[in-house]
C-alpha cells in the first residue's frame, strides 16, 4: 500500500484569539485536517496584515511553532521570510523541513534550514540530537541587507537528493544555492519555524506562503525481530521492528518452538508491534530454544523470510554456597604437555538450577576478574581464563574470559568464587604437593577434583589429572571418583597471636557454623569475645579474648562443636598452649638424630624443649658446623609453631617416610621441613634461634653405636639425659630394638630414670642390663663428689677381681656425673652373662683416695 501523498499550502494565518492557534487554508491530499493545530510559543506569534509575525516580549529569547508534517519522500518545500534587520549570529531565523519531535528548541533528529547567521547566508543543517552539520553551504551575503525579503524552496528526491533555491529580493527567479545527498534521517513527523533574537529583534520575523508537498519514504522492508522474551515458561514475548498486519501476527502457524510446536494462540498487542505467544508445554528454566518465524507481514504487506531466534526463560534463583565449584586448576602450562600455553580454572554447576553468572567475581586475593553476563546450566562445565586466550579452549569446551583473569601461583594460591549477593560459592587453597608426582609438579598438568559430590575434600580431593594430554578442560576430569568426606575436622594448632588473641588451624575448610563464642572457653575463665575467619581458606580460627595471658602459665582451650564444609562435626576436645617466650641457649636440645636412613626413608633431627617456656619455632634455622663456621643455614618454618614444655619436634623432608618405617612414631610431633646434608660416618646439626643465637650443637659420629649392632641403617641415635653435655659420647646410644630402632616424636628408648646419687656416692641404673638386647643394653655409672679437683680411674672386673674392661683412666672429674658401659670387653668381645664389679678409684691433689665397688649383672634378657 503507497503513502498519501502530502500538500501542506499557507497563505494566511488568522488571528484567534491574540494568539496563533490554528492554520485556516487548504490541507488536501494527505493526512492534514483543514484546519491543523500549530503547537509551540503561540503568544509569542500574531498575524499581521494577513502574515505570520513574531510578537515577542522585548528581550533575548528563542520561539517555535510546530505542526504534523510527514513528508520527505519526492518532498518539496516553499516559503517566505521577511527580517526587518540585518541578521547576525544572535539574529537569525530556522525553518525544520523535517523533525521526528514536536519541540524545536530541544534535541532532534531532522534538518533544517538556517537563513542569517555571521556570513549572512542561507544553508541546510542536518541536527542529531543538539549537534548541527552543515550539509549544504550557501553563498556568503546573499542575504548583506538592512531588511531581508526572500523566498526559498527546498527539494527532496527519492534517492536522498537535496536541492536548495534561494530568491534573495524577490526578483522572481531561484538561485541554487547547493546539493547534497543524505539519507540518514528519512522519517518525519514535524514541520516547523524558530526565531532566535535579542530584545531588539523580537517583533521583527514575518513569514508567509508555506507550500509543503511529499510522502513518506515507501516501506519496502520487511519486518524484523528485535527480540524475544520468555516471560514465562509458557509465554513467549516478541518485539519487531514496525507495526503489524493482524491476521498473519496472529497466525499461530508462523510460529514454531523446537520441542514445544506452535503456540497455542498468538495475540497482536496496542502497539500493533508485540505479539503474545502462549505454549502448552513449559521451558526449562536457563536452557535456550530456537523458535522459528515466517509469514509475518507489516501495514504495507511486506513479508518476513523465514527466520530463527533463541528463546531463553531464565528465573533466578538464590544460590547457595557449593552450588558452582572448582573442578580444575592449571597454574603451571610449561612445559606443555598437550594443553595451551595459558592458565585456566575449570567450574562446575553441581546444582539443579542455571545461573547467570553476571558480577560474579574470581580472585586471589591480590586481583579480581569480573564476570560478564553468561547462563551455566546444571551439569555444565565452563573454561574460565583470560580474555587474550579464549580462542585458545574454545576447541576443548565452553569457554569463557575475564579481564583481569587472576595469575596462579605455581607452587601455590588461594582463589575464591563469590556471586553478587557476596555469598563465597567455592575456595580452595591448592599447593604444589596435591600433584602427588614430581615429575607433573614441573608443569603442563592440571590439578583436578576427585569428587565434584565432596567438593569440601580439599587437599586429599585433589591430585594431578591422568589424561595424557595434561588435563580435561571443559569436561568430566580424568580423575573421578567417589570419596565422600565422612571424617571430622581435626585442630592442628593452638597459638596466641596476641596477648589477647589466638588462633586455631584446622586441617580442612570449616562451616560458617564453628563460628560461635559459645563453641570455644578458656578453662581458666579467660573472656571469650570474638570469633572470626582469619582468611579465605576458612581453615583458620581467631579468637579475641578479654583478658591479657602471661607466661609460663599453662592454658587450656575448650572446643566444641566445629564442622566442616560436609557437615562432619568434631569431638569436644581441650587443647594446651601457652604464651611464647623468647628462647635461651639450651633451653632446646638435640635429642634424637637419623642420619644414616634405610632404603626409601629419610633423614631426622628431633629437638627437645627442656625449659619451663613455651617456645615460638618460626623461622628457627638449622645449619651444619664446619670448624667453627656455620654453613647450610637452613629456615625450618615460616609461621609459627608452638613447641611447649617437655614438648618434642622432629624435623624431615619427608615425614610420610619417617611414619612408614618406624610405626610408632608420633605424627603430628613431625613436621616436614628442609634440612642440611647429614653425613652417613660423622657429620653435625645446629639449632639456631629465629634471631641466629646457637641453643644447641650437636658433633656426631657412626662410632657413638653400639658395638652390637651390626647394621647401623635405619638405626638412630639417642640422647640419654637431657642435662648432659650434648657432645658427650657418654650421652648417647643406639636407639632400642624394641622400638623400631628409633623414637621420632616421643621419649627416647634409652632415656634413664632421673634418679641420681646423693652426697658423694656411685650408683649403676640398671644393675642388672642385658647388652644389645633391645631394651636396658647398656648401664649408667652415675657419680656425685665432694667439691674438689677428682681424677678417677674406672674398671670393670669380674667376680673373681680379673680385668674385664678399662671406663677411665685418669679422667678428671665434674661434681656429678656419669660413665656408660655397653657389656664389653677390651677385647671388643661380649661380656657373658653373670654379675661384674664396677671398681671407681677416685684421688686428688692431696693425697686423698676413694674407692667405691658396686655390683652389675649381665643378664640375657
Amino acid at each position: 500500500m503507497s503513502a498519501p501523498k502530502i500538500i501542506l499550502i499557507v497563505i494566511l494565518f488568522v488571528l484567534t484569539q491574540c494568539c496563533f492557534g490554528q492554520l485556516n487554508d487548504n490541507f488536501s491530499d494527505g493526512e492534514f485536517t483543514n484546519n491543523p493545530t500549530w503547537v509551540g510559543d503561540n503568544s509569542k506569534y500574531t498575524v499581521n496584515a494577513g502574515k505570520l509575525k513574531l510578537q515577542a516580549p522585548a528581550v533575548a529569547e528563542t520561539a517555535f511553532l510546530s505542526t504534523t508534517s510527514l513528508a520527505i519522500h519526492n518532498a518539496s518545500w516553499e516559503f517566505y521570510l521577511q527580517m526587518d534587520f540585518s541578521p547576525s549570529s544572535t539574529n537569525f531565523a530556522r525553518v525544520y523541513l523535517v523533525s521526528d519531535r514536536q519541540n524545536l528548541s530541544g534535541p532532534l533528529n531532522g534538518y533544517f534550514i538556517k537563513v542569517g547567521n555571521t556570513s549572512r547566508e542561507i544553508s541546510l543543517y542536518r541536527q542529531s540530537g543538539m549537534v548541527e552539520t552543515k550539509i549544504v553551504d550557501g553563498l556568503d551575503d546573499r542575504i548583506n541587507v538592512s531588511v531581508v525579503k526572500l523566498r526559498i524552496r527546498v527539494t527532496r528526491n527519492d534517492v536522498g537528493a537535496w536541492l536548495l533555491y534561494s530568491d534573495a529580493g524577490l526578483t522572481g527567479t531561484y538561485s541554487l544555492e547547493g546539493s547534497f545527498i543524505d539519507n540518514t534521517y528519512t522519517l518525519s513527523s514535524y514541520f516547523g519555524v524558530q526565531c532566535v533574537y535579542t530584545s531588539t529583534r523580537s517583533d521583527k520575523f514575518w513569514f508567509d506562503d508555506f507550500v509543503v508537498s511529499g510522502v513518506p519514504v515507501p516501506d519496502q522492508t520487511p519486518p524484523s525481530i528485535q527480540s524475544a522474551v520468555a516471560v514465562t515458561q509458557r509465554q513467549v514475548r516478541l518485539v519487531f521492528s514496525e507495526e503489524l498486519e493482524p491476521s498473519s501476527s496472529q497466525a499461530a502457524t508462523n510460529f514454531s518452538l523446537q520441542n514445544l510446536g506452535s503456540p497455542t494462540s498468538a495475540s497482536l498487542q496496542v502497539d500493533h508491534k508485540t505479539i503474545l505467544a502462549d505454549f502448552f508445554g513449559e521451558l526449562t528454566n536457563g536452557v535456550s530454544y530456537p523458535l522459528e518465524i515466517s509469514g509475518v507481514k507489516d501495514l504495507a504487506g511486506n513479508e518476513m523470510v523465514k527466520v530463527v531466534v533463541n528463546v531463553l526463560f531464565f528465573k533466578a534463583v538464590v544460590g547457595k554456597k557449593k552450588d558452582i565449584i572448582f573442578t580444575e586448576i592449571f597454574p603451571d602450562p610449561s612445559p606443555q604437555i598437550g594443553l595451551p600455553n595459558a592458565e585456566f580454572v575449570e567450574i562446575y554447576n553441581r546444582s539443579s538450577y542455571p545461573f547467570d553468572l553476571m558480577g560474579w567475581k574470581l580472585s586471589d586475593g591480590s586481583s579480581t576478574g569480573i564476570f560478564s553476563s553468561q547462563i551455566i546450566l546444571p551439569g555444565d562445565y565452563w573454561i574460565v581464563t583470560g580474555n587474550s586466550s579464549i580462542n585458545l579452549f574454545i576447541p576443548y569446551g565452553k569457554t569463557m574470559g575475564l579481564i583481569n583473569f587472576p595469575t596462579l601461583n605455581n607452587s601455590g594460591d588461594a582463589i575464591t568464587l563469590t556471586d553478587p549477593n557476596q555469598v563465597k560459592m567455592d575456595s580452595i587453597h591448592y599447593t604444589i604437593d596435591e600433584y602427588r608426582d614430581s615429575d607433573k609438579q614441573e608443569g603442563g598438568w592440571t590439578l583436578e577434583l576427585i569428587d565434584p559430590n565432596n567438593p569440601c575434600g580439599e587437599q586429599d580431593n585433589w591430585t594431578a589429572a591422568e589424561d595424557p594430554t595434561g588435563g580435561t578442560p571443559g569436561r568430566e576430569n580424568s580423575v573421578i571418583a567417589n570419596k565422600p568426606d565422612f571424617t571430622s575436622p581435626e585442630l592442628l594448632s593452638v597459638f596466641p597471636e596476641l596477648t589477647t588473641r589466638i588462633t586455631l588451624s584446622f586441617n580442612e575448610k570449616l562451616g560458617q557454623e564453628s563460628l560461635t563464642t559459645e563453641n570455644f572457653s578458656i578453662h581458666e575463665q579467660a573472656e571469650v569475645r570474638r570469633v572470626f575467619f582469619k582468611d579465605q581458606s576458612l581453615r583458620t580460627i581467631e579468637i579475641d579474648l578479654g583478658e591479657t595471658l602471661i607466661t609460663q602459665h599453662e592454658y587450656a582451650l575448650g572446643v566444641k562443636n566445629i564442622v566442616d564444609c560436609n557437615g562432619n562435626i568434631m569431638q569436644s576436645l581441650s587443647f594446651k598452649f601457652g604464651l611464647p617466650e623468647n628462647p635461651d641457649s639450651l633451653d632446646v636440645v638435640v635429642n634424637e638424630i637419623l642420619f644414616n636412613p634405610r632404603a626409601g626413608g629419610a633423614d631426622f633431627v628431633e629437638v627437645y624443649n627442656r625449659s619451663r617456656k613455651y617456645l615460638n619455632l618460626k623461622n628457627w634455622k638449622v645449619s651444619n658446623d664446619e670448624k667453627g663456621t656455620l654453613i647450610n643455614v637452613t629456615t625450618l618454618f615460616s609461621e609459627n609453631v608452638l613447641l611447649p614444655p617437655g614438648g618434642f619436634k622432629v624435623f624431615s623432608s619427608d615425614p610420610v617416610a619417617v611414619w612408614t618405617q618406624y610405626p610408632n612414631s608420633v605424627q603430628q610431633n613431625i613436621v616436614k621441613t628442609p634440612l642440611p646434608g647429614l653425613s652417613d660416618d660423622s657429620g653435625s646439626i645446629v639449632v639456631l634461634s629465629d634471631h641466629g643465637e646457637v641453643l644447641d650443637a650437636l658433633l656426631y659420629s657412626k662410632d657413638w653405636h653400639s658395638e652390637f649392632i651390626k647394621n647401623e641403617e635405619g638405626v638412630s641415635l639417642e640422647r640419654i639425659s637431657e642435662r648432659a653435655p650434648t657432645n658427650s659420647r657418654n650421652n648417647w646410644a643406639s636407639a632400642s630394638s624394641l622400638t623400631g630402632f628409633a623414637t621420632p616424636g616421643y621419649g627416647n628408648s634409652q632415656s634413664r630414670n632421673p634418679r641420681e646419687p646423693s652426697d658423694s656416692d656411685v650408683i649403676i641404673v640398671p644393675e642388672i642390663f642385658s647388652p644389645a638386647s633391645g631394651a636396658n643394653d647398656f648401664v649408667e655409672i652415675k657419680y656425685r663428689i665432694d667439691q674438689g679437683t677428682w681424677v678417677a680411674n674406672v674398671r670393670i672386673l669380674d667376680h673373681q677381681g680379673h680385668h674385664l674392661k678399662t671406663i677411665a683412666n685418669n679422667e678428671t672429674l665434674g661434681s656429678e656425673g656419669f660413665f656408660r658401659w655397653d657389656g664389653d670387653r677390651d677385647d671388643g668381645n661380649k661380656a657373658r652373662m653373670g654379675y661384674y664389679v664396677v671398681w671407681f678409684e677416685i684421688f686428688n691433689a692431696s693425697g686423698i683416695l676413694k674407692t667405691f665397688r658396686r655390683r652389675v649383672i649381665v643378664s640375657t634378657r
